[in-house]
Formats: structure tokens, C-alpha cells, sequence
């Protein structure tokens, strides 16, 4: 993914205060997953929508948007989809990718969906393999007034379970190191421009 990019979702998510791994999964799963869009779409299921997944009644088809717009509004959309899912789960995280990888979920069907759903239920009650698990289920959306499977719905839920149960492949750990190690430096030079 281009570098350019991803220096702008680390500085847009460090300046809303939001951690490394939330940064890393917005990037590697979710970025990748909702398709990044400067102009005004409507999404498979007619919604408009720009940038990272973002949606607003009064978004217009042909509108614009520049790299560091879109990602501001991504890292505010993560921030509020992550508050919404935390009002809702009343027990710790498995992890720290399991609440980024259910945030990801939030993000993608929002809160009301997830407010409904045994994932949230099953989280609850302490059973997290069980409400991992449960992401399997969410693959499909109404195309034409027919509810279909979505292929892109049964990449992204494949993608996230490892999240979900904090088991990353040794691949995604480097990468995560790595980019770790990146997000941290942005945060550190941020503090020092600021004294």
C-alpha cells in the first residue's frame, strides 16, 4: 500500500490519540477491505460513501476529497465506532486485537447491528472464542432488495478472526513490529515538535 498513505492514516489516528494497534488493523484489514475513494460513490448496497468506508446522507456523488481529509475523517470514524462498541461491552477484551478486530465489525455494519447481534451477547457472558466465531455469520447485504453472501463480507470476516483471537501469524507480527516501531517514532517526534 503506498507510503504516503500510510503516513497520513499514523498521523491522522496519533492525533486522535488512538493506539498502535488500532492504527495497524484500521490499516491492514479495514483500509484495504472498505477500498480507499477520494470522490463520492455509492457502495454495493447504494450508500453513498467516501474515503475509508465514511457515510453521510449528504455526501453528493462527484464530491472530493484530499488524502489528509479522508483520513481525518477515517481516524474520527474509527474513534467513534470503537466509543460505541466499548459502551456496549460490558467485560475486558480478550485483547487488544480482539477489540480492534470487533471494531473493524463495528465499523463495517455499525453499532445497531452489533447491539442485536450474539457476538455482542456471547462476548458478555465471557465466552470470546464464541463471539469470534460468530463474525463467520456476518457476510451478507441486501443488493437489488435480495439478500446475498458477499464475497468481499466473507474475505474481510476470514481476515479478521485471527485478530479476533490474538492469534497472528508470524508475518503479521513482523509487520505489526514493524509498523509499531514506525508509529511510535511519529508519536515521539509529535511530542518533541509540541515542547
Amino acid at each position: 500500500m503506498n507510503k504516503t498513505l500510510k503516513q497520513k492514516l499514523m498521523a491522522a489516528f496519533i492525533a486522535l490519540g488512538l493506539s498502535a494497534p488500532a492504527a495497524f488493523v484500521a490499516y491492514d484489514l479495514t483500509l484495504p477491505s472498505e477500498g480507499f475513494h477520494q470522490s463520492v460513490y455509492l457502495d454495493p448496497v447504494a450508500l453513498p460513501t467516501v474515503c475509508v468506508g465514511h457515510m453521510d446522507k449528504s455526501l453528493k456523488l462527484g464530491q472530493k476529497f484530499s488524502v489528509d481529509e479522508c483520513m481525518k475523517m477515517f481516524a474520527e470514524d474509527w474513534k467513534k465506532h470503537q466509543a460505541q462498541l466499548n459502551s456496549v461491552v460490558k467485560v475486558d477484551y480478550k485483547s487488544e486485537w480482539q477489540k480492534e478486530a470487533l471494531t473493524d465489525f463495528t465499523f463495517n455494519l455499525g453499532i445497531t447491528a452489533v447491539k442485536s447481534s450474539t457476538l455482542l451477547r456471547k462476548l458478555n457472558a465471557k465466552d470470546h472464542i464464541g463471539a469470534c466465531r460468530e463474525l463467520t455469520k456476518w457476510v451478507k447485504g441486501r443488493v437489488k432488495g435480495q439478500l446475498v453472501t458477499l464475497r468481499g463480507l466473507v474475505t474481510r470476516r476470514n481476515n479478521t478472526m485471527p485478530y479476533c483471537m490474538g492469534e497472528l501469524t508470524y508475518d503479521k507480527q513482523k509487520a505489526y513490529e514493524d509498523f509499531k516501531r514506525e508509529y511510535e517514532y511519529e508519536v515521539s517526534k509529535r511530542q518533541k515538535e509540541s515542547n
